[in-house]
């Protein structure tokens, strides 16, 4: 069956190789500064979540708001503040110290009111942000399922997305601000929260993507239809948009359909599972394995910027280094990864 679940976690095989690669790609992007796979790796990679997320809100979708509050509180709020101590500690301690001139020049109240505020800037640099924006969303998709009318949900969701994609692509060219828990992309991850909930619903995975044949040529097809719209997004500014647009559902569909390929695998199941404490920590890894790749073994640092193999082999150290991180926040501390104390 395409819908497999692990018969040790009970999770759904296809999803956890989909976080997996995804927090992979987030990785890599993270570590090089080739235009070309940047460009592909983040058209469609955060949306990516939001849709996963989506995906698993059934089980949300129902419950008194209180209690969805107390639920996600627990599972992104408490790992949004545990994770940004940590990080905080580590641009304290090693950032103001040893980084680049710019770190230096805010002060730690600066970076505290910040870390309350919930959102990235440029001299404290947090993939955080996502934990309080998946929190807003997900406040506001449970709200928006309360008007019970579908077509009328679907319509407000299509409406905001367009003024959301604009914000997303330009808010850094018109220097637009950051809003408080990052409310201001809401339009934005909305859509693909709701279209993970709808095609979650409608079952529509199962139902298309039913055998390794189909997977397949949805791939190939799909990935033929993201690069077509690269290109012509690189060449045109009037389609900009909607190539993007084009971009992010073929690069979804790309990455489910490979995540459907690919069979139960231990290592995926791992990192799929622990995809939260990887996103908060690999760039403090990435930064601990740049001073050595610099400063000790001297390695000019262009050829980490510019090369895909040193970018690939700097993620699966990555990943490879924090293996017994996340075994230690599981086994003492599960509640930092937002996941639940069991009882002894």
């Amino acid at each position: 069956m395409e819908f497999q679940k692990s018969r040790i976690t009970k999770r759904i095989v296809w999803i956890d190789n989909c976080k997996a690669l995804a927090i992979s790609l987030v990785a890599l992007g993270h570590v090089q500064s080739i235009y070309l796979v940047n460009e592909i790796i983040f058209s469609f990679v955060m949306p990516a979540f939001f849709f996963l997320s989506g995906f698993t809100f059934d089980r949300s979708a129902n419950v008194p708001f209180t209690k969805l509050v107390r639920k996600k509180s627990r599972a992104l709020v408490v790992p949004y503040f545990g994770f940004s101590a940590i990080l905080f500690a580590f641009w304290f301690f090693v950032r103001c110290n040893f980084g680049m001139s710019f770190q230096t020049d805010a002060s730690p109240l600066d970076v505290l009111l910040q870390i309350l505020c919930g959102t990235n800037s440029e001299f404290f640099v947090t993939p955080l942000w996502f934990l309080t924006c998946l929190f807003m969303t997900e406040l506001c998709f449970w709200g928006l399922l309360r008007l019970r009318k579908n077509i009328l949900m679907a319509f407000l969701v299509i409406v905001l997305y367009v003024p959301g994609l604009f914000y997303i692509t330009y808010m850094e060219k018109l220097q637009l601000p950051h809003l408080f828990w990052n409310i201001d992309q809401i339009p934005f991850c909305l859509y693909f929260l709701a279209l993970g909930y709808v095609i979650s619903k409608w079952n529509v995975t199962d139902k298309i993507l039913c055998s390794t044949k189909r997977n397949v040529i949805a791939f190939v097809a799909s990935a033929f239809v993201f690069g077509f719209a690269f290109i012509v997004r690189e060449n045109t500014d009037t389609l900009f948009l909607l190539m993007h647009t084009v971009m992010i559902h073929s690069g979804l569909l790309t990455l489910v359909a490979f995540s459907k390929i690919l069979k139960n695998n231990v290592i995926l199941n791992f990192v799929g599972q622990n995809t939260l404490t990887i996103f908060a920590l690999h760039m403090i890894v990435q930064s601990l394995l740049r001073g050595v790749l610099f400063k000790v073994l001297h390695v000019p640092p262009e050829i980490l910027e510019t090369s895909l193999a040193a970018g690939l082999a700097m993620t699966i150290a990555t990943l490879t280094i924090l293996v017994p991180v996340i075994l230690f926040i599981n086994r003492f501390i599960p509640w930092l990864a937002g996941k639940k104390v069991k009882s002894l």
